[in-house]
């Protein structure tokens, strides 16, 4: 394989869609929203994107047997609204390889007819909260006066978005497709469906969408479970590394 190739499976026919991305990233936060999604939605397949650019390994699968990396698109028809979902297995691992997976994606959305994008993923703090997980957005100025009425706050002036989540709403922009970025706050290091769920509940909102939410809600409880364990463990950590600095002080002294 020389360069990013997609295999069309089959032509829906679809009416004005919205592509909604969620690749693997901080969290996993996009991908677990995504794949929720398909699964709610009951999705159909319909094309597959495979690229060079991708990590050097293959899937192993249940059965043992093994599959390259892919990306894949699916749609769905649902409260009137056509959508398109991107999901895969991960990102390209080169900024050269991020450009030519991308555009191959919006050569696809093109292809059917999408004009409005929506990327998902996750707002790395580092820290640990029980708080409910902030979703950050940024995009286009229609859709932040609707996203600041749903508790979203709208990102002045920060850093940069990298990857996919980024790229598609830039690139695409250049060809006259509008959209925004939803980034659920979480640690970075935890796969996190508390904010998955909170990026999700957002864009289902926007879209005036409805789906069953209660799976996701008892896997956000094991999120916060893993959380607070994590976090008392670090709390116990810290307190012996002062107990024990204490005690050398005391000794030194």
């Amino acid at each position: 394989m020389e360069k990013t190739t997609v295999n069309i499976l089959s032509k829906p026919k679809l009416k004005a869609p919205v592509l909604i991305e969620g690749l693997p990233g901080m969290g996993y936060v996009g991908k677990l929203a995504t794949e929720h999604l398909l699964d709610e939605l009951q999705a159909k397949k319909f094309a597959e994107l495979r690229s060079p650019h991708f990590p050097h390994h293959v899937v192993v699968k249940a059965d043992g047997t093994l599959r390259p990396l892919r990306n894949e698109f699916y749609w769905a028809r649902t409260d009137g609204r056509d959508v398109v979902i991107l999901v895969g297995d991960v990102q390209p691992v080169s900024p050269e390889g991020h450009y030519e997976v991308v555009e191959s994606i919006l050569d696809v959305a093109e292809q059917f007819k999408v004009k409005q994008l929506f990327t998902l993923g996750g707002y790395a703090t580092g820290k640990y909260s029980k708080t409910k997980p902030r979703v950050v957005g940024v995009g286009d100025p229609a859709l932040l006066g609707e996203f600041r009425a749903r508790g979203v706050t709208v990102e002045k002036g920060g850093g940069p978005i990298i990857g996919a989540a980024g790229l598609l709403l830039g690139i695409g922009r250049l060809r006259g497709m509008r959209g925004a970025c939803l980034l659920g706050e979480t640690h970075g290091m935890v796969v996190d469906h508390r904010a998955a769920k909170a990026v999700l509940e957002v864009l289902l909102g926007v879209l005036g969408i409805k789906v069953d939410m209660s799976a996701f809600e008892r896997r956000a409880k094991e999120t916060e479970r893993t959380l607070d364990r994590i976090r008392k463990e670090i709390e116990l950590r810290t307190r012996k590394e002062r107990r024990r600095e204490e005690e050398e002080a005391w000794y030194i002294g």
